[in-house]
C-alpha cells in the first residue's frame, strides 16, 4: 500500500471518529524542509517512470507565422529519456 493511501485513510479513520464523537475535528501537521524535499524527489521519482516510454498523442494543424501559413503534422511520438534537475541552495532549499 502506497504511502499516500495510507494517509487517505488514517486522515477518513480519524475523521470518522471524530464525527461520531462530537468532537471538532483537526489536524495539525508540521512540514520541514527536509520532509518537502523528500516530497519532491519521490514525486520526481514516480513522474519520471510513469513518463519514460509513454507516447503522446497524434497533432496536427495549421499555424500562421512570419514565413507564412505553417500546416504540421506530429505522430508516433515516444518519450525516450525523461529528467528533472531539482536544485538544491546549501540552505537546503530547492531554487
Amino acid at each position: 500500500m502506497t504511502s499516500t493511501v495510507r494517509l487517505l485513510c488514517l486522515f477518513l479513520c480519524c475523521w470518522y471518529v471524530d464525527v461520531t464523537s462530537g468532537t471538532i475535528p483537526g489536524l495539525k501537521i508540521r512540514l520541514s524542509q527536509t520532509g518537502l524535499d523528500y516530497a519532491a524527489r519521490v514525486a520526481v521519482q514516480q513522474m519520471s517512470a510513469k513518463v519514460q516510454g509513454a507516447s503522446l498523442p497524434d497533432h496536427s494543424g495549421l499555424a500562421y507565422t512570419i514565413v507564412g501559413k505553417v500546416d504540421y503534422e506530429v505522430k508516433n511520438v515516444k518519450v525516450g529519456v525523461f529528467s528533472v534537475a531539482l536544485v538544491i541552495s546549501k540552505q537546503n532549499q530547492m531554487l
